[in-house]
């Protein structure tokens, strides 16, 4: 587990920061000078639940899922799951609104990030001292 610990931390810290703008939308508390730039709900939806892939892939050894012969990516399928469960949320929520953009740029973002996070070696610990 050491190899990992660095992706451990950084995915604890992230999912933090995560839950903080998730509750911030919620509450209604995030500034509104952000809604000057085009699409940023869109970007930032691609982006922040893109990293949340990327990070807990990373962090979970790139545990994978195996459902009827076919490897799916563990921890970032669990997302997607979140982005599913957050967007029923939303609709059921006054100051909030489900849209199937935002789930589109989920799935895009998990999908880019799960990719690169493939792509990025593990470093392995050697245990002979």
């Amino acid at each position: 587990m050491k190899a990992h610990r660095f992706w451990v931390v950084v995915f604890c810290f992230y999912l933090g920061i995560l839950f903080a703008i998730s509750m911030s939308a919620y509450l209604k508390v995030i500034p509104t000078e952000i809604s000057q730039f085009p699409y940023y709900d869109t970007i930032l939806h691609f982006l922040l639940l893109g990293l949340a892939a990327y990070l807990s892939h990373l962090a979970f050894n790139k545990r994978q899922l195996h459902i009827f012969g076919t490897a799916i990516p563990l921890m970032p399928f669990i997302v997607f799951l979140f982005c599913i469960i957050d967007e029923i949320i939303q609709k059921f929520t006054p100051h909030r609104s489900a849209d199937i953009i935002d789930l589109i740029a989920d799935v895009c973002g998990i999908i880019v990030f799960t990719i690169l996070a493939e792509y990025t070696p593990i470093r392995k610990t050697s245990h002979i001292k």
